[in-house]
């Protein structure tokens, strides 16, 4: 909470409150894995998160900045003498984000636009659960901001004015960069995020 309180003021202070308008709302967001052939066996799902922005129209192009939450869960079952353990892991990482879009009026209220978007990793959490055997295990580790690559990708998204001031957003993000700085480049990944929010005009 102090951490979002915190960019609120960072963001208020970055941009005039002019046009400003201020994007809240939940991410749904996984790994695509440049190499499939370890994850055949694996179910990759979605992780929620938040997302929160704030956006300044500059001429015909909006600039953007926010913190993002993204990651992945992942479950597995191993067989192997007689009994099967099931695995379950997840990993949430936060991101500093910049972003430009071109918005295109499609009709009254309602909007299309793309773009490019830029994150810089904070920090995150990595966990994993394993039961079975008769035995079960829990286990997490804190993730280091230098283990998180800068993450850059296509931004995509839809936006309906309902009034004047309040709106709701639908985006894709598709993540062109590898997640972890440090991992062999076939055994890394790329973030995708689908995010819905409301947006408000200050």
């Amino acid at each position: 909470m102090k951490l979002i309180i915190a960019s609120i003021s960072l963001f208020s202070i970055l941009f005039a409150q002019n046009d400003l308008k201020v994007i809240l709302g939940l991410n749904q967001s996984n790994y695509t894995y440049n190499d499939d052939d370890w994850v055949d066996n694996t179910d990759i799902d979605y992780v929620t998160g938040f997302n929160l922005a704030v956006e300044k129209p500059f001429g015909s192009l909006v600039f953007g900045a926010g913190l993002n939450q993204r990651g992945v869960k992942l479950s597995a079952e191993l067989q192997g003498y007689g009994y099967s353990v099931d695995i379950e892991g997840e990993e949430k990482i936060n991101y500093l984000t910049l972003h430009s879009i071109y918005p295109i009026s499609l009709q009254s209220g309602l909007s299309a636009f793309g773009g490019l978007q830029l994150g810089k990793g904070i920090g995150g959490e990595a966990s994993m659960k394993m039961s079975g055997g008769g035995a079960s295990e829990d286990e997490s580790e804190d993730i280091d901001s230098d283990e998180i690559a800068i993450d850059y990708g296509v931004l995509l998204g839809i936006e309906y004015m309902i009034n004047e001031q309040i709106g709701v957003r639908g985006a894709y993000f598709k993540g062109l960069s590898d997640v972890s700085e440090e991992a062999v480049d076939d055994e890394n990944f790329k973030s995708n995020t689908i995010s819905i929010s409301l947006t408000y005009k200050l």
